[in-house]
């Protein structure tokens, strides 16, 4: 019996033993968003694993949505896969330091699961840093929002680097991480998974700041030049427009303040090139690349913008700018850029109503970045447009306006255009434009929306047959201008080895030549659907002609009048003098 009694002592003291062998607890720091206010807040949590059947629980905040604890559950289960343990020998007991808050979202699974591998192993985490990022069944670490918001919590905190879920260099989402960067001073690390996460939270792979390789290089070197004649257009008028955007984007780019020399230099690098690009008479092609680079410009120069009551101000200037551009007369010369200015500035609505939309929704700075984005992309809009509503305005020409069949002929392109299978956004603008009876911008618009909705049905030879039809066609400035676009591309992709790249530029092509052509068939009908405009102010002066006339006629019968009643009263006055002078003279004595 005795022995019986010893020998239960020492299973349960191992059994003590064992348990209290595999209890452990380990702490992080994960930045969170506070929503109603969109400011970044480090939450601390802390997990204790003990022996158990695989339960995963959560305390501390007044709620936790499932979200939340799905992620949580996640992040424990692929931990116990990652090192080859079971997860129902185990019990994690989350308990989140933010009291009395609801706590909601996915953006805490990749600290869960850091946590839960640090709890399994007994390892405790590095103290100088914080993460964020979903975590999927596989270990992938998952996009988040809020990143300039999270790691200006970070910052504060005096935090020596935050993990981040990783994306391509070419996502907007990586400028946003590059921008916080280096607007915080706080280095960013990208993790694809738990595995290269943990590898930084315990120090296996020390962090380094994101770099950000913008430079462009497109080959000039043996570009051949441009044929610049063109049919029914005058090429020179387009010259002034390349150089005000590449003008405005260099402008843009060198109001970056703050730690960007390196992209600043390689912004200006690829201006550079753009402008080269020009020179050889591809002027649309320089024109619309720098228009590109200077919306990024912008989103960069403002991320440290990024409040609600500084973006919503920003966008109120951009509306009023717009706003106050003035539309030129239209004639049989400048239609074209007339019809270009309409059809950007329906273009900049758009981004206005969606950078609005954004700031009203917002509840992160990701989106107000992201509105402040679609705006600095309407304020280019709206520059393009003012710039061509000037060279419209030093063409000239006989007033015209719209013919009989305008409206018909909008109304048949529109049709057309909604038949495509991925119109987006330029079907809604042609249908505001035909509304709002700017007939020709809405034909533009359904041009671009209908090839636009076919540009990924099509293939080199294809882009280079297109070419060859665009190039015999050209009428009007913008059919040259998107033909010269196209061979711009086509040689590109001659000139690259990288199949990528090849794809790309060919995609560009076929898109480019497709408009030319359709285009330069629009502004035949269109060109043939003007007619001459007779202005309101030669009927007006009639009219006051005819008013001034008739008061002249008053005054001229009164002015006899009175020489009639001037001579009455003459006569009168005659006659006394006369029956005056025939009475006595008295003698004075």
């Amino acid at each position: 019996m005795v022995q019986r009694v010893a020998a239960l002592a020492v299973i349960v003291s191992m059994l003590l033993l064992a348990t209290a062998a595999s209890a452990y607890t380990s702490y992080i720091s994960d930045p969170a968003v506070i929503n109603n206010g969109t400011s970044g807040q480090l939450t601390h949590i802390q997990l204790n694993v003990t022996s158990g059947n695989g339960n995963v629980s959560i305390k501390g905040p007044a709620s936790v949505a499932q979200d939340t604890l799905s992620s949580a559950e996640t992040g424990a289960a692929y931990a116990a896969r990652y090192l080859g343990m079971n997860l129902n020998d185990y019990n994690f007991s989350y308990h989140i330091m933010d009291n009395n808050s609801a706590v909601s979202g996915p953006s805490a699974g990749l600290a869960f699961t850091l946590l839960a591998i640090s709890g399994l192993e007994q390892k405790p985490l590095l103290n100088n840093f914080a993460v964020t990022g979903t975590i999927s069944q596989n270990g992938t670490a998952g996009l988040i929002g809020g990143i300039f918001d999270k790691a200006s919590a970070a910052a504060a905190a005096g935090k020596k680097f935050m993990i981040v879920p990783y994306t391509t260099q070419q996502s907007l989402e990586y400028m946003f991480y590059y921008a916080t960067q280096q607007d915080l001073g706080i280095p960013l690390v990208q993790a694809k998974n738990a595995s290269a996460a943990a590898s930084y939270a315990f120090g296996t792979t020390s962090p380094s700041p994101l770099t950000y390789n913008y430079s462009v290089k497109y080959q000039t070197a043996n570009l051949p030049y441009e044929n610049e004649s063109c049919n029914s257009c005058n090429i020179t008028y387009f010259s002034p427009l390349e150089n005000f955007t590449i003008n405005f984007t260099s402008s843009e780019i060198n109001s970056i303040n703050g730690n960007f020399s390196s992209l600043k230099s390689q912004m200006l690098a690829n201006l550079a090139n753009y402008s080269a690009i020009g020179t050889k008479g591809y002027l649309y092609t320089a024109s619309d690349l720098a228009f590109n680079e200077y919306v990024d410009a912008f989103t960069v120069a403002n991320t440290n913008n990024a409040s609600l009551a500084n973006a919503s101000a920003t966008v109120h200037n951009i509306v009023n700018y717009c706003s106050s551009i003035q539309q030129p007369q239209m004639t049989s010369q400048n239609y074209e850029y007339v019809v270009g200015g309409q059809f950007r500035l329906a273009l900049a609505q758009t981004a206005l109503n969606t950078s609005i939309s954004e700031l009203n929704a917002s509840t992160s700075s990701d989106a107000i970045l992201l509105g402040l984005r679609n705006a600095g992309t309407a304020y280019a809009w709206c520059k393009a447009a003012y710039q061509m509503y000037n060279i419209a305005y030093s063409i000239g020409g006989a007033n015209v306006t719209y013919g009989q069949g305008a409206r018909s002929l909008a109304q048949q392109y529109l049709s057309e255009a909604a038949q495509s299978p991925t119109s987006g956004s330029y079907l809604a603008i042609a249908s505001d434009e035909f509304s709002s009876g700017n007939y020709y911008a809405s034909i533009y618009a359904s041009v671009y929306s209908e090839v636009f909705g076919s540009v990924s049905a099509f293939s080199a030879g294809k882009a280079a047959a297109v070419y060859k039809n665009a190039t015999a066609e050209q009428f009007g400035i913008w059919p040259k201008e998107f033909a010269a676009s196209a061979g711009f591309f086509l040689y590109q992709a001659n000139a690259t080895n990288s199949q990528a790249l090849k794809n790309s530029y060919l995609a560009s092509a076929y898109s480019s030549a497709l408009l030319s052509s359709q285009l330069s068939s629009a502004n035949m009908q269109i060109k043939g659907s003007l007619v001459n405009y007779t202005a309101t102010y030669p009927q007006s002066i009639s009219g006051l002609q005819t008013q001034l006339n008739e008061v002249f006629a008053m005054l001229t019968v009164i002015f006899i009048m009175l020489i009639l009643i001037f001579m009455i009263l003459l006569k009168n006055e005659i006659k006394a003098r006369q029956v005056q002078a025939k009475q006595p003279q008295r003698k004075r004595r």
